[in-house]
């Protein structure tokens, strides 16, 4: 038997068969002594961060942010007292009417001090659980099991993941939730489980109906029920502007507030367009949202168009990799809990681009460049700006690959048997 024969023979005996020739992913993760310290690392950073910001450490030190911002909305509005008015330093609470009508019900069944706890346990679960999730049935990378899709999500740049652990946004369990949720579509065109994960988010988070990419991109037949989830969503905010005008007014308001007057338009173009705007102009107009309009049309456009040449387009693992970052870079206003799935997403895609095995190594090189440009770039306004370009590369680097990979004859996956 040849050589290679009888090596194809031993790894059939572990699961997989694969040609030398034909490896173009490592195939093994980091050793788990070296990811484990790598992770003790980054949490040590976090305490140190605490620690020089309060000059000292205590339990208020880890509360999450987001936390205290629910609680004192919906104990105002169940007081009588209006919950869009009060500033919890530079945020406010800036969610439509159905989110006080759903956590006022909970309020009244769970005490506030339990149910702050209780919140607290939920996301910090879902936030550890959310990379797990992705890359077991999503990226399905040989060299990327748990331990490692940990460490890639909570040392992105900026710590990205660390900030959304730590800011305690609902995001995060709505994405674990819709994601867990897009399992049966993935696997066998089943969405129905998903339509109602992405409504119960949207009518939270209107940008969430961006989800519906999914079935679209890797289902069949959907479009029927991606216009109605998406209608029953629209239908919920227009109920709220009629039923509930004095709040929908209100949250109309908080939303310009904390987005046009302390500038809090986060990551992507919108971000870096309307800081730069606003850096030559002195203000931010249209142009900014405009600019951020045609770019998430454009990326659009550009998915539907390669997603002719996808033939498996559901297990694609490339392709998989390249809707999840697109759907999130797509989206009008990104923040960290938005981009953290963004940036985990452009590693694995860098990997298979570049078809390296220094998987530590690539890491440390996206990351450092996120301590030294805030050096360079000293504009609040411009705040992700290297982690927006960071997701426009890897977008760019996936679509090509995949591209040209269509337009060559298949090369068998070294996945499947």
């Amino acid at each position: 038997m040849p050589a290679e024969s009888g090596n194809c023979a031993n790894d059939f005996e572990k699961g997989v068969c694969v040609h030398e020739k034909t490896i173009t992913e490592p195939l093994r993760p980091p050793p788990s002594y070296l990811i484990a310290i790598l992770l003790v690392v980054v949490a040590c950073r976090h305490v140190y961060v605490q620690w020089a910001i309060n000059h000292s450490l205590s339990p208020q030190s880890f509360v999450l942010t987001s936390v205290p911002i629910y609680s004192t909305a919906l104990n105002d509005w169940l007081s009588g007292v209006d919950p869009y008015h009060t500033v919890h330093g530079a945020l406010r609470f800036v969610y439509p009417p159905v989110f006080l009508y759903v956590g006022g019900f909970l309020t009244r069944i769970v005490p506030d001090h339990i149910g702050g706890y209780l919140y607290t346990l939920v996301h910090v679960a879902s936030t550890i659980a959310l990379p797990i999730v992705l890359a077991r049935f999503y990226f399905r990378q040989t060299w990327l099991n748990a331990g490692f899709a940990l460490l890639i999500f909570f040392a992105e740049p900026r710590l990205t993941g660390v900030m959304a652990l730590t800011n305690g946004n609902i995001a995060s369990v709505l994405y674990l939730l819709a994601f867990l949720a897009m399992l049966p579509g993935v696997r066998a065109n089943r969405w129905t489980m998903f339509y109602a994960a992405v409504f119960a988010g949207a009518v939270i988070k209107a940008p969430l109906l961006l989800l519906l990419l999914f079935p679209l991109l890797t289902g069949k037949r959907q479009w029927k029920y991606c216009a109605f989830c998406a209608a029953a969503v629209v239908a919920i905010y227009a109920g709220q502007k009629i039923f509930a005008p004095a709040l929908y007014a209100g949250y109309q308001w908080s939303l310009v507030q904390q987005v046009t007057v302390i500038h809090h338009y986060g990551y992507g173009i919108l971000g870096i367009a309307a800081g730069i705007e606003y850096k030559l102009r002195g203000t931010v107009g249209a142009l900014s949202s405009f600019a951020s309009g045609i770019f998430s049309g454009i990326l659009i456009a550009a998915l539907f168009f390669l997603r002719r040449r996808i033939d498996d387009p559901a297990s694609d693992r490339l392709w998989l990799s390249l809707v999840v970052l697109s759907i999130i870079l797509a989206s009008p206003r990104i923040l960290p809990y938005d981009a953290d799935v963004a940036l985990f997403a452009a590693f694995v895609i860098f990997v298979n681009v570049l078809h390296t095995r220094r998987l530590i190594a690539l890491l440390v090189l996206l990351f450092l460049p996120s301590l030294v440009v805030p050096y360079f770039v000293n504009s609040p306004s411009l705040v992700g700006c290297y982690e927006s370009l960071l997701l426009m590369l890897a977008f760019a680097g996936g679509f090509f690959t995949l591209w040209k990979q269509k337009a060559a004859p298949a090369e068998p996956d070294p996945l499947k048997g």
